[in-house]
This record gives structure tokens, C-alpha cells and sequence, in this order.
């Protein structure tokens, strides 16, 4: 999960209460929060049209921490008040982390601190973080409440459970919202709960959604008190709202993609088994069995979208593409328009020069396998080369490096009168954490990455620019493969031109170099930013974006000499990178990003050559990944711009 590396300051937090007709219990919940020894920067508290006088109760105490309070006019259960709690933290208050709990939750002294601390040292790589953190929960007694005890993840990797024992914690899949707190770029992923839920088995929605392909993990350090009326599991004699358990868990085992299909079956089969169970034990059979055929017959219709169920009360903003999962990249219609009102279609490939008002940043990470020589070479040409030089440089210096690349890295300063920024992190963290945190220390919302033995043309950036200046979020070029010198030239990667063209190959391949990559800071991190998904962040990274109406283009000319090994090709293939291919594919039919036939066509295409012999692969992969490109010995295409 990307989460920003925060230096010297904390993460923001915002918490999340939502209340109706508990006065007191609320009251309680929110001087719980005041006695922690780490306090939110915000608390957003949403009262659901009370009439006990919890609202003004809320205005009328002096609480040691800002509080937003939100007044709905009707209540919208507890999965209306999360959805718009949780997008106001995140829209509103730019949180980092959501701290969500029910009026009926009562924080210790450590339940924030102990999430806080665990999620940042569970991993040194801030998109390693966990999406998820759940606390401890108890009754009014000290023993843990059946209504919120989690177990242990199935299928849960070596390494997660690593990661886990590192902070004491354990992985888990999903979790109440009875003290949960929630990663903000996870949620700018994913996007918020579903309203219509109105209450019950929206948590489970949500954060089976936001750790399906992340970390998610219980932190015992970190204890709340559930202060309901009764001890026992909310299956003892539901009445009638057992409707609502029926309809939203049906909901989501059939219109959400929160489960796998191995999970819906053994979630299934547990929920008619406690089905059974409660109706055996229940004094009011009849209430539940009404409950049961309406919740069934409610659930053949889908949940109706939040910006619907919130209309004339609150004015919910979607964080993520809105449409079916079908057709969230086809939701960005032909030539939408940008963040910054512009067509695709307008967008000029015509050589011209940049704006000399854009001022952006050069992104560089470099680590102790980089050449010295070769990274010198790669500096140079993407910064006092250009025809149009950046503003300022900001290198990433990933864990410790060997005395002649930090030679070249301490003498920076000296070769250029552009500003350069030398972060330094402790460890090894790889390329996505070095790009999530140099991306916080850049001064400018436009930034250019290169990669440390790679050689930028001169004209990269005046090529590149005035598409960005002139509305483009994210901006590729196509790259010419150079082998040990810059004389031996590969190969060219042809790229797709045009928003059509970007989209179409969206579904079968990454349509943008990331060597060549320039975009806005701020579109980025609107879908969440760098994620972890093994081999293949960028790509899953401009699937996001494009999805949420991102302005994507592509120059149609080789602008950057992207440095090929003896062992690059070796490397895409075997066991391992097809298991990080099936995990990708999958990411993408989740998301609705590809249909399932794509999905099979780009297994067995896709996934197939990861186990042809190098040679065989090389020209494979050559064919995927620009299928109109020539050796360097051949012609060189043009490529064919589609808007």
C-alpha cells in the first residue's frame, strides 16, 4: 500500500465518529479520544438527524482537538454517516490516515498511538504499509467482543506474516468499524463505502475491498471498548433488521469485488450456516424469515450509487472513477476532458517550445547497483543538457552506496546551478518506495522521472512539456534500447499516440515507459499514488489514473536511450514473474480495468512467454510491448496517432 514517507513530521490523522440518538455514549467516545496519548489532528463527527440533542451537545464541550461536525437532516445509517465521515477526512482534510469507530466506542489511552506506530514500522517501504489496521475490541468487562473478533488471514504470505510479528500484529481480512484505521491513499484507491448498505456489512464491503491485494493487520497493543447492551455476536436474535444482513451480505457476494471467488464460497457457506443458526435460536422466527425473502428479493436490485442516496442531503465527491467495474476505463468516454479542462484531442504533438513558466522537478532514484560513470552520464543528460533544464533535482539515494558512486553523489552540487536535493534513506526500500518518497520532497506539482543509467535526448523535456502546459496530467515517449554503450543501439519502443490508442493498449499492455514519465503530482496522488504490485507499480499506477479521467498522452519519438543489460530479458521470465503477472491480471479484473476475456487473453499471452527461452522471449516481448517497432537496423515507424 503507498502511503508518503512523512520525515520529520507525523502522518495526518482524522478520525471518524458517526452518531445518532447516543448522547452520551458519544460523549464518551469523544473524551476517549481526548485522553489518548496521541490526539487526531481532526475529528469529523457525523451526526445521523438526531433528536436527543447529540449535535449540540458536540458544539457545547471543550474538546483538546479540532472537531468538524457534519448535521444530516435524515440518518442515513451507519454506512451514510461512514461514507461521507470518511470522505470529508480524506477530501477535506487530507488525511493520511482515518480513524473510524461508532458513538458506541470507547478509546484507552493508547488505542491511536499503538495504530499509528504500527503502521509506520511495519516496513521501511511506505507502499509496503498495511491499507488496513484494526484494534483490539472489548465489552464493558475486559473480554474480547464476539461482535468485532477477527481472525487470522487465510492464505496470508510468509512475508506478511513477517511484516506482522515486526510490530506484533497479525494479518487479517477485514474489520469493523469499531476502531479501524484505514491507509488515505488506499481509500483515494478504492473508494468509499457504499451508502446504501444503510447499516450492517458495510465495513465488511469496505475493507475486504481495501485489503484484497493489501496488508491488513490486528494491532492487540491497541484496545477500545465496544460498549454495547449485550455481550454476544450480532447474529443473537437480529430482528428486523436481519433484512439488512440478508440484502448487503447477498450484495456483496454477488455485485462487489471487495472477495475472491474462493472467499465468496467460504464466506457463503459461514453466512448461511449463522443464517441457519439464528433462525433456529430466535423467539421470532417469523420476523426473521420476512426479513430473509425481503432481503433476498431487495437484493436482486443493486445498491444505488452515493452521489443518489446523498442528493439534496450532503454533497458527497467520488474519489475513484464512477460507472460499473465492467467499464471504469471506458468511463473516461472518448477524449474526456483533464483535471485541467482540456480535451485529449486537443492536445498537439507538434514540436514546440516548453513554457518557460512551468517550472517542474526532476525525480532521479539511484542505488548501490548503479554505475558511478553510468549515473553521472544519466544526470547530466536529464538535467544541465536539456534545451529546457529543470528547476530543481531531488535524488533519492536508496540505502547505502559503495565510495565511488557516493563520490559522483556528493559532488552534485558542483556540476549544475540547478538545486539539487540528495535524500538519503537508511535501507534498501527498492525503486516504488524511493519514487513515493522523493515524490514528497519535490518542490513542484510537474515531475519529470529518469532513471539512474539511462541517457535523455536533449530535447526530452521541450518535447514533452508543452503537452503537459497544455493539460495533460501524464506524459510518455517512446524509448530507443541502447546495449553497454550508447553507440549500440537495440531496439525502439514505439508507443500509442492518442487517447484511443492509450486506452485500447491500456487492456493488454502498459501504454507509457516509465523511464519517460513526466506528470502532475497532483493526479497522481488523487488515485493513491505508487502501489505495491510486484513488477508492475507504473502500470498500475496509469490504470488508475486513466480511470478516473486522467489526461494521458504519448510523444510519438523515442526521447529517452533506455539501457538494456546482458540479463533484462532473463530476468522477465520463470515461476516467480508469471505469479506476479496472474496477481496483476487479477488487480486489473477486480478493478474492472479489463473484461474476463482480456483477463484470459492476457494470461496465456502475457503469462505465456514468461516461460519461453530468453531468446524466444526477447523478440516476444519486443512484440508486446511495441508491436510496431524495428531493430535498430531496420526502419523505425511512425507512430499513428488515434484520438
Amino acid at each position: 500500500m503507498n502511503s508518503p514517507d512523512f520525515g520529520a513530521r507525523s502522518p495526518r490523522v482524522v478520525a471518524v465518529v458517526v452518531s445518532y440518538n447516543r448522547r452520551e455514549l458519544l460523549g464518551k467516545t469523544l473524551q476517549g479520544i481526548a485522553g489518548g496519548s496521541l490526539l487526531p489532528d481532526v475529528v469529523v463527527v457525523v451526526d445521523n438527524a438526531s433528536t436527543d440533542g447529540s449535535a449540540g451537545s458536540v458544539r457545547d464541550t471543550q474538546l483538546p482537538y479540532l472537531v468538524d461536525l457534519v448535521e444530516f437532516s435524515v440518518n442515513l445509517g451507519g454506512a451514510g454517516g461512514f461514507t461521507a465521515g470518511i470522505e470529508r477526512a480524506v477530501r477535506k482534510h487530507s488525511a493520511d490516515l482515518v480513524w473510524v469507530m461508532d458513538d458506541d466506542t470507547e478509546p484507552h489511552r493508547q488505542s491511536l498511538s499503538a495504530l499509528v506506530d504500527a503502521w509506520q514500522n511495519y516496513s521501511p517501504a511506505p507502499e509496503r504499509r498495511p491499507a488496513l489496521l484494526a484494534s483490539r475490541v472489548v465489552w464493558v468487562d475486559g473480554r474480547d467482543h464476539p461482535m468485532n473478533t477477527m481472525g487470522p488471514r487465510i492464505g496470508a504470505t510468509r512475508e506478511q506474516k513477517r511484516l506482522a510479528q515486526r510490530v506484533n500484529a497479525m494479518p487479517i481480512r477485514s474489520a469493523s468499524f469499531v476502531s479501524a484505521m484505514m491507509s488515505g491513499a488506499a481509500i483515494r484507491e478504492h473508494g468509499l463505502p457504499r451508502a446504501d448498505y444503510f447499516i450492517w456489512n458495510d465495513d465488511f464491503e469496505f475493507t475486504t475491498r481495501l485489503s484484497r491485494f493489501a496488508d491488513a493487520i490486528q494491532v492487540p497493543a491497541s484496545v477500545v471498548t465496544h460498549h454495547t447492551a449485550k455481550f454476544g455476536s450480532s447474529d443473537v436474535d437480529p430482528g428486523p433488521r436481519f433484512f439488512y444482513d440478508v440484502r448487503n451480505k447477498l450484495w456483496t457476494f454477488s455485485r462487489s469485488r471487495s472477495l475472491a471467488g474462493w472467499e465468496k464460497f467460504l464466506y457463503s457457506g459461514a453466512t448461511l450456516r449463522m443464517w441457519i443458526r439464528a433462525l433456529a435460536r430466535s423467539g421470532k422466527r417469523r420476523v426473521l424469515l420476512d426479513g430473509l425473502v425481503r432481503g433476498g428479493r431487495a437484493a436482486l436490485h443493486a445498491p444505488r450509487p452515493n452521489s443518489e442516496v446523498f442528493a439534496g442531503i450532503y454533497p458527497i465527491a467520488e474519489l475513484t472513477a464512477a460507472g460499473g467495474p465492467e467499464t471504469r476505463v471506458q468511463a473516461a468516454a472518448d477524449h474526456p476532458p483533464s483535471a485541467h479542462g482540456t480535451p485529449q484531442a486537443q492536445l498537439s504533438q507538434q514540436p514546440g517550445a516548453a513554457r518557460a513558466d512551468l517550472p517542474f522537478s526532476l525525480l532521479m532514484p539511484v542505488y548501490a547497483n548503479d554505475s558511478a560513470e553510468r549515473f553521472r552520464r544519466a544526470f547530466d543528460s536529464a538535467s544541465w543538457q536539456q534545451s529546457v533544464p529543470p528547476h530543481e533535482i531531488v535524488i533519492v539515494q536508496d540505502g547505502p552506496v559503495g565510495p565511488e558512486l557516493e563520490g559522483v553523489l556528493s559532488g552534485l552540487s558542483e556540476l549544475t546551478t540547478i538545486p539539487v536535493q540528495r535524500v538519503i534513506l537508511a535501507e534498501h526500500a527498492g525503486l516504488t518506495a524511493a519514487l513515493s518518497i522523493g515524490l514528497t520532497r519535490c518542490s513542484y506539482d510537474v515531475v519529470a522521472r529518469a532513471d539512474a543509467d539511462d541517457v535523455c535526448l536533449p530535447h526530452r523535456f521541450q518535447r514533452q512539456l508543452p503537452l503537459i502546459a497544455a493539460g495533460a496530467d501524464l506524459v510518455g515517449a517512446g524509448m530507443q534500447e541502447i546495449g553497454g554503450s550508447e553507440s549500440e543501439l537495440l531496439a525502439v519502443r514505439t508507443v500509442p499516440v492518442g487517447a484511443a490508442a492509450i486506452r485500447r493498449a491500456s487492456a493488454m499492455r502498459n501504454p507509457i515507459n516509465h523511464p519517460t514519465a513526466v506528470f502532475r503530482v497532483s493526479a497522481v496522488q488523487r488515485v493513491g499514488g505508487y502501489q505495491h504490485v510486484p513488477q508492475a507499480e507504473d502500470y498500475w499506477l496509469w490504470m488508475r489514473m486513466l480511470a478516473a479521467g486522467a489526461t494521458v498522452e504519448n510523444v510519438n519519438e523515442p526521447l529517452v536511450l533506455y539501457r538494456v543489460s546482458a540479463g533484462s530479458y532473463e530476468r522477465r521470465g520463470g515461476l516467480g514473474i508469471f505469479r506476479a503477472e496472474l496477481t496483476l491480471q487479477s488487480r486489473l479484473l477486480a478493478a474492472g480495468y479489463i473484461s474476463r476475456l482480456q483477463y484470459l487473453r492476457n494470461i496465456v499471452v502475457r503469462g505465456g512467454y514468461r516461460f519461453l527461452p530468453t531468446p524466444l522471449r526477447m523478440g516476444s516481448y519486443r512484440n508486446l510491448v511495441a508491436p510496431a517497432a524495428r531493430t535498430a537496423h531496420g526502419t523505425q515507424p511512425t507512430a499513428h496517432r488515434e484520438d
